[in-house]
């Protein structure tokens, strides 16, 4: 059976990029014959199984409408796959894994925190209505035999705001490496010659942030709640955002500076889990954010909100979904019970064990080729 994947960016360490080479990976081990479409140069996988697409590389909007076109224009002219998944915001495919959520549900959610100019620019901007374009077509177009959403948050708001046979749509929460962790989750018994190693402060409860773009992450929340708490109670802050210095100056401002490590983007993040009491992340939206499914695999009790795909596999032993991540006493309240319930970090850890990665890739693969 032939194959093709449609990943229009790769990046080193993304969430979609690992999905997209573990799917390759097991559909080579089934004996079928996957290739993959991107505009990026993919060094792992010898030439027959990429397919460079030739995009305009200038801005993401080129980027993107470059690449949907020249995909359309491709398969109009060749029939030879028999299945063609795709893994972003394409118009043309027979499956997709809208990891990447419903855009237009996101936006609904970010003109509600905005001021009417936002909004207005949010309205014309020509990114935003190309991308809604896109969905539009990538959700309800007749090519299109199967949708893989991640949550059923995002299963829900594809049927509000699409009109799609419920039928088409399966849901197959995010995968994490749960058996790769044992070794670091053991380790983390050890938290405080961990913490001596990262300089970090022994006795002091931390809370642990990850997630690039702190906007939509809700970083600005977790720094105001953070400044609700007493010295002991401190912030680790991972990932990359080009507004840090906005995030740093209320910080300074809420008098927290001393008590949030700013540690920027972290090639291993596994270190940080190990040495957090809790995650936090009280995020605006999050189709199914990676970060939360990693933190309880390693034992983590978790903090967000329900606009999380990632609450659906929390449990009350393992964590708490606020409703609004800007009601900042709602917060502050959820960061108080972390910090004083008594925790079982095994327990925590095999609520995640059915989500393997291994497991949830089969799940994918089974969804989307078991009807061709």
């Amino acid at each position: 059976m032939k194959v093709a994947i449609l990943k229009i960016n790769f990046s080193t360490y993304g969430g979609s990029e690992k999905y997209c080479r573990l799917l390759t990976n097991y559909l080579l081990q089934k004996g079928d014959m996957p290739v993959i479409f991107s505009s990026s140069k993919v060094f792992e996988f010898p030439p027959p199984l990429i397919h460079e697409v030739p995009t305009i590389k200038f801005n993401k909007l080129l980027r993107l409408y470059s690449f949907n076109n020249y995909i359309y224009s491709y398969f109009n002219d060749n029939r030879e796959f028999d299945a063609i998944i795709s893994m972003d915001k394409t118009k043309y495919h027979t499956h997709i894994r809208a990891g990447g959520g419903c855009h237009k549900a996101w936006l609904l959610r970010r003109e509600k925190l905005c001021s009417w100019w936002e909004k207005k620019l949010l309205s014309i901007n020509p990114y935003h209505k190309f991308v809604l374009k896109l969905e539009k077509l990538g959700f309800e177009g007749p090519w299109v035999k199967k949708i893989i959403t991640n949550s059923n948050m995002v299963k829900n708001e594809i049927l509000e705001h699409y009109k799609v046979d419920e039928k088409k749509i399966v849901v197959i929460h995010n995968g994490v490496e749960w058996k790769a962790l044992e070794r670091e989750f053991l380790e983390s018994g050890n938290k405080y010659a961990l913490r001596k190693k990262l300089k970090l402060d022994p006795d002091a409860f931390y809370f642990l942030f990850v997630g690039n773009g702190f906007e939509r992450k809700g970083l600005k929340f977790a720094i105001e709640a953070l400044s609700l708490f007493g010295k002991d109670v401190k912030l680790i802050v991972i990932g990359y955002d080009k507004n840090i210095k906005k995030y740093k100056k209320l910080a300074q401002n809420l008098k927290v500076s001393d008590r949030i490590l700013f540690a920027g983007y972290q090639q291993n993040v596994v270190k940080f889990y190990q040495v957090a009491d809790a995650f936090l992340l009280p995020t605006l939206y999050d189709p199914f954010s990676n970060a939360s499914l990693e933190a309880l695999a390693m034992g983590l009790f978790v903090i967000t909100t329900k606009d999380n795909g990632c609450s659906e596999v929390i449990k009350d032993f393992s964590g708490i979904a606020i409703e609004n991540p800007n009601e900042v006493d709602s917060l502050a309240y959820a960061m108080k019970v972390a910090i004083s319930k008594e925790k079982d970090p095994l327990k925590i850890r095999m609520s995640v064990a059915h989500l393997d990665m291994d497991e949830q890739v089969k799940k994918l693969v089974e969804a989307c080729l078991s009807e061709i």
